[in-house]
Parts: structure tokens; sequence; C-alpha cells
């Protein structure tokens, strides 16, 4: 099963444009954000990012782009199960 706070830090690092400006944002560190990429990407069987080490900059793969807009809908619909919820119960 997908695991939310990945697909949260997948979408993160797309918006930043960066694994560390991602990891301000998420509160984290930038290694914690490296972790669940990589754990995402073991997961989906794909590589996400074309990553260009000595540049330290990267792009989306044409999976990653797919990801990108699936994950997006996806935490969309997850926030609006918990406004949902809330709603209910107050």
């Amino acid at each position: 099963m997908l695991d939310l706070q990945h697909l949260r830090t997948f979408v993160a690092v797309v918006a930043a444009n960066s694994f560390t400006r991602a990891a301000i944002e998420l509160g984290c560190s930038q290694s914690t954000v490296t972790i669940r990429i990589k754990a995402l990407e073991r997961e989906l069987g794909a590589t996400l990012f074309n990553r260009f080490r000595f540049a330290r900059r990267f792009t989306l793969t044409a999976v990653g782009r797919q990801v990108h807009e699936a994950a997006t809908r996806l935490l969309k619909h997850a926030e609006e199960i918990k406004v949902a919820v809330r709603k209910k119960t107050d």
C-alpha cells in the first residue's frame, strides 16, 4: 500500500524543486526526504527523478510526471476526507 507520507514528500520535492528545501518545508532532514523518495521508488518499481549528481539538480521522469499528477489528486482527496470527517464530529 502506498504511504501517504512518501507521496506528500514526493509532491513537496517537486513543488520546491529541491530535496533540501522540501525537507525544510516538511520539518525533517534532507536524508529523511531521500529515504522516503527511495522507498516510494522501490515500492513503485520505477525511477521518479533523473538525478544529475554533480549539478545537484533533477528532472522528473515520464513516470515521475504521471505519479506527480496522481499523487496530487490523491492527497487532495485525502484532505477532503479529513475535512468531511471533522465536519461530522464537530
